[in-house]
């Protein structure tokens, strides 16, 4: 028993040391993000630097913080765009739906040329949208359907404005076929014209013969119309007109036959001239219309020219050469094929 109670002693007053042992050893306190991360096995990120302005001025860089705006960025909000509104239909009042207005700013000064479409809504009514201020712009709209075109050649806009009200003439289109022929009312074959209307304003129609001299020209508008060829030997017709209430078989009669024509042209002393332009024009005219041709050549090194395939009227010659007088002569054909010596007098 005694034993027993001196192990019981012991064993009180070890458990008493280790209390007083625990009371003297602080528990430690929980950590802080901090201190997480000062005792994390990775490097601290270094503190962020805002450099100061003096030392921006040394690099050269923005001393502003905030995004500088580009010369382009500038200029186009400098040009920004504004909206032109507008009408479109016929003269008694009607609104034309889905016609195109086209316009395009003419480019002065350097400017890009920009071109805006717009088409016309169930009421003719129609937007053009982006155009910038101050700049000059052109207005078409092509002939469509039965109705002319339109056209502003210059205008300007300052602001969010609408135009003036667009009124297109209805056209009358017709048909109409025929030969083109000779003076000698042979067919001329393979033979291009192109027509243009002088009644309303219509895209240049091309109408080419075929084997036979025949051709067609379909849906185009009525009133007169001027005919010629776009090649160096020019002809001309003017004065036909096309009614809408009848039916025409043409024949489109062109100075062209089966006279010639050859000369050389020389100075005062006869020596002969090269190089000197030599013109022919001729013109006739017919119930219907006025026909003339132009034809252009110059001489060869022999003072020679000569023109083929002429009509056989009356010629206009026109004789020009530096440093001599220009002639002007009258020519009627004696035969099918005529030829003149000219001399040129010098000029001054």
């Amino acid at each position: 028993m005694t034993g027993f109670r001196a192990l019981a002693i012991g064993g009180a007053i070890a458990m008493l040391a280790l209390l007083l042992w625990s009371a003297r050893t602080p528990t430690p306190a929980p950590q802080t993000e901090s201190e997480i991360a000062a005792s994390a096995p990775f490097e601290r990120a270094e503190p962020l630097h805002v450099p100061a302005a003096a030392e921006l001025a040394e690099t050269g860089l923005p001393q502003s913080s905030e995004p500088v705006a580009s010369e382009s960025a500038a200029s186009a909000a400098a040009e920004s765009g504004i909206s032109l509104s507008g009408w479109i239909g016929t003269e008694s009042g009607s609104g034309l739906e889905g016609i195109q207005i086209d316009i395009q700013s003419l480019g002065f000064d350097g400017e890009e040329k920009v071109t805006t479409t717009a088409t016309s809504n169930t009421s003719g009514g129609f937007l053009l949208e982006n155009i910038v201020p101050g700049r000059q712009y052109r207005l078409e709209i092509k002939p469509q359907r039965s109705y002319a075109g339109h056209s502003l050649d210059s205008f300007t806009a300052d602001s969010d404005e609408a135009l003036e009200e667009i009124i297109l003439a209805r056209i009358e289109l017709v048909d109409a076929e025929g030969m083109i022929v000779d003076t000698d009312l042979a067919p001329v074959a393979d033979f291009e014209l192109s027509v243009r209307s002088l009644a309303a304003q219509f895209p240049d129609r091309v109408i080419r013969s075929d084997s036979s001299g025949y051709f067609k020209l379909t849906a185009f508008p009525a009133g007169e119309l001027r005919i010629a060829t776009n090649a160096s030997d020019y002809y001309r017709i003017k004065g036909l007109e096309l009614r809408p209430d009848e039916y025409r078989n043409l024949t489109l009669i062109i100075d062209r036959g089966s006279y010639h024509l050859s000369g050389w042209v020389s100075d005062d002393n006869g020596a002969p001239l090269a190089q000197v332009q030599v013109t022919l024009k001729s013109a006739f005219a017919t119930d219907q219309y006025h026909s003339f041709s132009y034809r252009s050549t110059v001489t060869d090194d022999s003072g020679g020219f000569e023109f083929a395939q002429l009509g056989g009227h009356r010629l206009t010659l026109g004789i020009y050469a530096s440093g001599f007088k220009s002639l002007i002569l009258q020519h009627d054909f004696k035969s099918f094929a005529d030829s003149v010596e000219i001399r040129l007098q010098p000029d001054g």
